[in-house]
């Protein structure tokens, strides 16, 4: 019997250090010393996946988590082996690109149609070049239409190849809005683009084409809620974020949303302290359906920006918000790549603020092809050196606060006692 009950006892033992040791992994606050010559650096997580039967590069996503902790930049990133040892990386992102080639754009003539639309006839230059977008010129300040763009070789046969493209300003709501449009690429000499306006001439005063090639980036969501502001002003939706730290990269605003039909201006600010805001971007979104097809905007990209906190206005104007309309910030993560070897495991450090960058070699080395091919890898739980020691600990008054007023505490006792006791001595 008393075996039994020491069999049971062991067993429940087990299964609540199995279930506490679970329940420490869920959370991923675990703790771990690293070697001494690391004893700097506060944080660290095992990289999954590098239990590689053979040499290979392997690239890991740095967790937004991570980089929160992380140094600007991520300066104190470092990779070691499980002897401690250095390992070289490549700091990788995949931006994409996008770049516009010019054309010798001519605007020939302007004709307007009453009843159906202001047409401009564009000479793009010599045949053979290829061009994929128009910016129309107009002195127009307020205004939404949309506009169709067709191609022809001879100026008798059109070939269309943007039905209804919408185009805006808004000058007294302090919107430039869009006049640009994208259509097919094609090298067709001339470019016909019709506003839409059957009712009046609208004021098509220019125009600029140009071929532009758009290499997607890698974007992920940076899972901070954007929370709706109910103190907005009429007429607009207004969400706001806190990133919890000022150097997390953002670069593109997505919106998920379920309603039909609609087009709204959106404009995007940012701030350092949550009170002063500073206008970054604005663009549109947009969905609707003509002969047809289905036309959607639900992205607004802008140059890469760092900043804690972060507003996005859609304006509504005199039309009700739209019903579930979601957005979320994305940004360009940093991959960290580097050469696993064999029978080897791989740790990631960070969390030592007076790191600097590191330079290896193999970012000269490495070509391009190679790090966007490498291997997926993955980052463990995050683990707390136990052996972590500040590398700039404050000064000895900050760090020994209590025994600073105690003797400042005993140093007043012990002069009001000598200035007592002179009193007393003193004759009348």
């Amino acid at each position: 019997m008393r075996g039994q009950r020491r069999g049971k006892g062991c067993s429940r033992h087990r299964r609540q250090v199995a279930w506490a040791a679970a329940l420490v992994a869920g959370t991923g606050v675990l703790a771990a010393a690293l070697p001494a010559a690391w004893k700097h650096w506060r944080y660290s997580g095992l990289v999954s996946g590098a239990e590689a039967k053979q040499t290979q590069l392997l690239s890991l996503v740095i967790p937004a988590a991570v980089t929160a902790r992380a140094n600007r930049g991520w300066s104190d990133l470092r990779l070691i082996d499980h002897l401690g040892n250095e390992r070289p990386y490549v700091l990788h992102a995949r931006h994409g690109r996008r770049t516009r080639e010019p054309r010798d754009a001519r605007l020939l003539e302007v004709s307007f149609q009453r009843g159906e639309s202001t047409q401009g006839m564009v000479d793009t230059g010599e045949a053979g070049q290829i061009h994929n977008y128009v910016e129309i010129g107009t002195s127009e300040s307020d205004f939404f239409t949309y506009a169709e763009v067709s191609v022809s070789d001879d100026r008798r046969s059109w070939r269309i190849l943007r039905e209804r493209a919408p185009i805006y300003r808004f000058r007294r709501d302090g919107l430039e809005g869009n006049q640009s449009i994208s259509y097919s690429p094609s090298p067709a000499r001339y470019l016909r683009v019709r506003i839409l306006e059957p009712g009046r001439r609208f004021a098509f005063d220019g125009a600029r084409t140009w071929q532009e090639a758009v290499e997607e980036g890698e974007r992920a969501p940076l899972h901070a809620p954007l929370r709706a502001d109910p103190t907005a002003a009429a007429q607009h939706s207004v969400w706001q974020a806190d990133l919890g730290a000022d150097h997390l990269p953002v670069s593109e605003l997505r919106f998920a949303v379920e309603l039909g039909e609609f087009h709204r201006p959106v404009r995007i600010f940012t701030s350092h302290d949550g009170h002063s805001w500073r206008g970054l971007c604005e663009g549109d979104i947009y969905r609707y359906r003509r002969a047809g097809r289905g036309y959607e905007r639900l992205r607004i990209q802008f140059p890469e920006t760092e900043a804690r906190y972060w507003r996005v206005d859609v304006i509504n104007r005199n039309d009700p918000p739209l019903p579930a309309l979601r957005p979320e910030l994305w940004g360009t993560p940093r991959r960290v790549v580097f050469q696993a070897d064999a029978g080897k495991s791989y740790r990631l450090l960070f969390g030592n603020r007076k790191a600097r960058a590191a330079a290896y070699e193999m970012a000269r080395l490495t070509e391009r092809a190679a790090l966007d091919a490498a291997a997926e890898a993955a980052l463990g739980f995050e683990e707390m050196n136990s052996g972590w020691e500040d590398p700039d600990p404050p000064p000895w008054s900050e760090r020994n606060k209590n025994v600073l007023w105690g003797a400042v505490l005993l140093a007043v006792a012990v002069l009001g006692a000598l200035a007592v006791r002179s009193l007393q001595t003193v004759k009348p």
